[in-house]
């Protein structure tokens, strides 16, 4: 079976750089603080609704949610994170909107500082369109510039306007041409 691929648009966050300001409409809540089982749940919830091949790949394996599982672990393959920076977004009557799960990458230290990523960034449909992945990448990147990053590359699929649009207006900046990735 050949494998499939499909384009993603890079972006880089490049230090030195105030302190981002995150926008106070949601309040931060650790993710393990929020039960067991909530964040496979929220993400399958994001995936089911993306259009994103990837994401489409996993919501539709024999069994999703393991496979969701599967990937959430796969984060401390290569990267490194604390609990408390993995957080979900939470609404003022108390729901959840989405979720930010910003990491470093291991081995790519300069000059005392790390290179990180948003590992995954998630938006509920029901939430979606208002705004809140500009809150939820905000909160992310405040997250990594806190640990002491010199740089932050994220990527997202080429068709996914929202999210590239949310890169820009938080700062990143394209970093090359759409490239090809595995799904």
């Amino acid at each position: 079976m050949s494998q499939q691929t499909y384009f993603k648009v890079p972006f880089v966050w490049e230090e030195p750089k105030p302190l981002i300001e995150v926008p106070a409409r949601l309040a931060f809540k650790q993710v393990e603080a929020m039960g067991d089982n909530s964040l496979t749940n929220v993400v399958m919830r994001v995936m089911a609704s993306s259009t994103d091949a990837s994401h489409q790949r996993k919501i539709s394996a024999t069994s999703p949610y393991q496979e969701i599982e599967k990937y959430l672990n796969s984060a401390k393959d290569g990267f490194w994170y604390q609990d408390d920076w993995w957080q979900f977004g939470i609404n003022q009557n108390g729901d959840i909107v989405g979720f930010v799960l910003p990491v470093i990458f291991t081995g790519c230290a300069k000059d005392g500082k790390e290179e990180g990523t948003i590992y995954d960034i998630g938006v509920l449909p029901q939430y979606q369109g208002h705004g809140f992945a500009n809150d939820l990448l905000s909160q992310g990147t405040r997250t990594l510039q806190e640990v002491g990053v010199w740089r932050v590359f994220c990527d997202t699929w080429v068709g996914n306007e929202r999210m590239i649009s949310a890169f820009k207006r938080v700062g990143y900046r394209q970093y090359g041409e759409p490239c090809e990735r595995p799904i």
